[in-house]
C-alpha cells in the first residue's frame, strides 16, 4: 500500500480516538483524494459516508497546474449555516458554496428540489424509459457497486430551448433526493480564460465532494469543437478539462451537461457521456400530453394541441398558468379561462377558423346555447353544433 496512505490511516485512527470530527472529515478527504484515480469505487464509498456526517468540512480542494498539491478555495456558507460555529445539521446541507476570487460572486447556485413538489416533465417513450433506467440505477447503486459496477454517472441534454432540459435535470435531483448544483458556464466566461479556468474547475472538484446533482448549463459556451479558428488555445485547454472531468467522474455524484446548439460541441463530447438524451419540440401526443396532465379535459386538449403543436413545454407552462390565473380572477371555469388565453397568446399566429372554433368552445364553456353562440360568432347554427359535437359530443339544443 502507497505508505502516504499507510500514513493518513494511521492519523485518522489518532483522529479518531480523540474523538476530533473535525481533523477526522478533512483527514478523510484527502485519503479519498489520493484514492480517486487508484479505486474510484472506494472513493465514492467513502465520499458517501462523509456525506452522512453532522458537519461536512469547509474545505473544498481543487488542482493547479495539473499538479497534486492542494489549496483550499474560497467559500462564503450556505443559508442555513450559523453565523458563528459549524454549517447547520440539516441532512441535505452542503459544504460552503465556492464563490470567484476576485467578484466575491456564487459560482453556483444550489437547490433542494425534493423540498418542494417537482411536477415530471413530459417526455417521449425513449426518453422516459432511459430517465427512468437512470432513477432506477441511482436507487440501487450499491447493489451495482458490490458486483463492480457503477450507475450512469454522466448526462447529455440536447434540444432547442424550452423542452424541458432543465426541468429534467431538477426532477432527476428531486427524485434522488440529492441537492442540484447549477453552473451556467455562459456566465462564467471571462475575457482572462486562465481565470475561467480555475472556476471551472473549483467547481467540478467542489462537486466531487458530496452526493449532488451536477448540472452545467450552456454547455456549449465552452464545450465547442477544438478546431474552430476563431478560439483560442486556452479555450481548447479548456475543453479538455471538461472531458477529462466527464471521463473521470465518480459515481457518487451525477453529473448533466445541457446544450442548446448541439452542433456547435466538440465531436468527442458525444462519446464521453455515458447517456445522451435529445430533447425536441413536443409533437402533437406530446402537447396532449402534457396537457392532460395539467388536468384538461381530454376532449379539449385533444383540440387543442392541434392549435398548440410546435410550442415549446415552457410556452405551454407559461399559457397554462395564465390560464388558471384567468379562471381565478375572472371567476370562469379553468377550461374557458384556458381558450381565451390561447386565443389572446397566439393570435398572430392562429387562424380565424381556430379563433372562432376557440370562442365557441369558451361560450359553451359558459352555459350559452347553440343559438346563442352562433349569434355571438356570427356562424350558422348547424355550424356550431358541429363544432360542440366534434369536442365535446353534446347535443342539439335550442
Amino acid at each position: 500500500m502507497d505508505q502516504e496512505i499507510v500514513d493518513l490511516v494511521l492519523g485518522l485512527a489518532q483522529n479518531g480516538v480523540k474523538g476530533d470530527q473535525r481533523a477526522f472529515q478533512l483527514r478523510l478527504r484527502k485519503i479519498v483524494s489520493r484514492l480517486r484515480q487508484r479505486e474510484p469505487d472506494l472513493a465514492g464509498r467513502l465520499i458517501g459516508i462523509l456525506s452522512q456526517g453532522d458537519a461536512p468540512t469547509r474545505e473544498v480542494y481543487h488542482h493547479q497546474n495539473d499538479r497534486d498539491e492542494e489549496k483550499p478555495v474560497q467559500y462564503i456558507p450556505e443559508r442555513g449555516e450559523a453565523s458563528r460555529g459549524g454549517p447547520s445539521l440539516a441532512k441535505d446541507s452542503v459544504p460552503g458554496i465556492p464563490v470567484d476570487g476576485d467578484s466575491r460572486q456564487l459560482l453556483i447556485s444550489v437547490t433542494h428540489p425534493s423540498e418542494h413538489a417537482t411536477k415530471q416533465p413530459t417526455w417521449n417513450d425513449g426518453i422516459a424509459a432511459s430517465v427512468g433506467q437512470l432513477i432506477r440505477e441511482w436507487r440501487q447503486a450499491e447493489i451495482l457497486r458490490r458486483s463492480g459496477l457503477s450507475p450512469i454517472r454522466s448526462v447529455l441534454l440536447a434540444g432547442p430551448p424550452g423542452v424541458g432540459k432543465t426541468m429534467t435535470a431538477t426532477w432527476v435531483a428531486s427524485e434522488l433526493k440529492l441537492p442540484l448544483l447549477t453552473l451556467d458556464l455562459s456566465s462564467v466566461m471571462s475575457s482572462f480564460l486562465g481565470k475561467t479556468g480555475n472556476n471551472i474547475r473549483t467547481v467540478l472538484d467542489y462537486a466531487k465532494q458530496f452526493p449532488c446533482v451536477l448540472l452545467l448549463d450552456e454547455f456549449d459556451s465552452i464545450a465547442k469543437r477544438r478546431d474552430d479558428e476563431s478560439d483560442v488555445g486556452e479555450l481548447k485547454r479548456l475543453v479538455t478539462v471538461l472531458l477529462q472531468a466527464v471521463d473521470g467522474w465518480p459515481d457518487s455524484s451525477l453529473l448533466i451537461a445541457a446544450t442548446n446548439h448541439e452542433e456547435l460541441l466538440d465531436p468527442a463530447v458525444w462519446r464521453r457521456f455515458e447517456l445522451l438524451l435529445n430533447f425536441d419540440l413536443p409533437s402533437r401526443d406530446g402537447v396532449r400530453d402534457y396537457l392532460l396532465a395539467s388536468q384538461i379535459e381530454p376532449r379539449l386538449a385533444a383540440k387543442l394541441s392541434e392549435l398548440l403543436q410546435g410550442q415549446t413545454y415552457a410556452r405551454l407552462e407559461k399559457i397554462v398558468n395564465a390560464a388558471r390565473k384567468a379562471a381565478i380572477l375572472d371567476n370562469v371555469r379553468f377550461e374557458d379561462g384556458l381558450c381565451k388565453t390561447v386565443i389572446e397568446q397566439l393570435k398572430d399566429t392562429l387562424k380565424l377558423s381556430d379563433e372562432k372554433t376557440l370562442e365557441i368552445i369558451s361560450l359553451h364553456l359558459q352555459g350559452l346555447t347553440q343559438r346563442e353562440i352562433a349569434k355571438r360568432v356570427g356562424l350558422a347554427h348547424s355550424t356550431v353544433g358541429r363544432q360542440i359535437r366534434s369536442i365535446f359530443g353534446d347535443r342539439d339544443d335550442e
